[in-house]
């Protein structure tokens, strides 16, 4: 059912078919989104408030959670999020694999700069050079690794260098719909909060003088929605590719879907 196609620059019908998809799982699964989108908008609105940087990990951990829960649904053939309680199979692997990428990123994205000499810049040239390297490294890692958190949703036992393996097959186009998913959202909040500012708005802070600053918040919930369409969007692409190289399999209770076969090979970080 599922072959490299789906990983063509364009589908047959000049779309992305997994852009098309990202649009329905949200229709489909909307109350779940919103949830998640007013979780997140909760979470920067009470920063804001307290004047700290506190929520960070717990909107990560939010995001991650969110990604399990689409990854879930795709491998399982359902296309909708359902049983959020139970069917938390190889959900603690798959924050502790997510967590490791995102850590080897930072690592390459702050040391790759600070080996080359780039601390002896301004702070403000060296972070953005920091960002610029880590905005090529993230979507470049994922695509060549990012199956292997999910496998083991679907039940596999096969380790990184199998993930590896997948992620070479299709690294370019990939690579460019991860890229998409994961910064066109930010550039877009970027572009609304100067288009904001520059029309006199207040944009960067949601309580202004103890009162709720509505034209922050509206623009705070856009950019939480575009966020997490690109969130959806880059599970979907992630989630297709781990299905695109292996043989669908029946899950356990006899239901049929497009979960992954197991693999007895033995890998490193099994």
């Amino acid at each position: 059912m599922f072959n490299d196609d789906i990983f063509h620059p364009k589908a047959k019908n000049g779309r992305d078919a997994m852009l098309g998809e990202a649009i329905s799982f949200i229709r489909r699964n909307l109350s779940f989104v919103c949830v998640v989108v007013a979780v997140n908008c909760a979470l920067v609105a009470f920063d804001d408030y307290s004047g700290g940087n506190k929520s960070n990990s717990a909107q990560y951990f939010v995001s991650l959670s969110f990604a399990f829960f689409i990854q879930k649904a795709i491998l399982n053939g359902d296309g909708k999020v359902s049983n959020l309680t139970g069917g938390m199979r190889g959900f603690g692997g798959y924050i502790w694999k997510n967590l490791l990428i995102v850590l080897v990123v930072f690592g390459i994205g702050i040391g790759g700069p600070v080996a080359c000499g780039a601390a002896s810049l301004s702070r403000n040239v060296f972070l953005l050079l920091c960002l610029a390297v880590i905005a090529i490294i993230l979507p470049l890692l994922l695509a060549l690794v990012g199956t292997w958190p999910i496998a083991g949703i679907a039940g596999s036992k096969s380790g990184l260098s199998a993930a590896f393996s997948r992620g070479k097959r299709g690294l370019l186009p990939t690579f460019l719909r991860l890229f998409a998913g994961l910064f066109l959202p930010f550039i877009c909040a970027m572009i609304l909060m100067t288009a904001a500012t520059s029309m006199s708005y207040e944009a960067d802070s949601i309580f202004s003088d103890g009162k709720l600053n509505l034209i922050a918040l509206a623009i705070l919930v856009i950019c939480q929605w575009a966020s997490i369409f690109g969130l959806c969007y880059v599970s979907i692409v992630l989630a297709r590719k781990l299905l695109s190289s292996a043989a669908p399999r029946h899950p356990m209770g006899g239901r049929q879907g497009n979960a992954v076969a197991a693999t007895s090979v033995s890998e490193i970080f099994e």
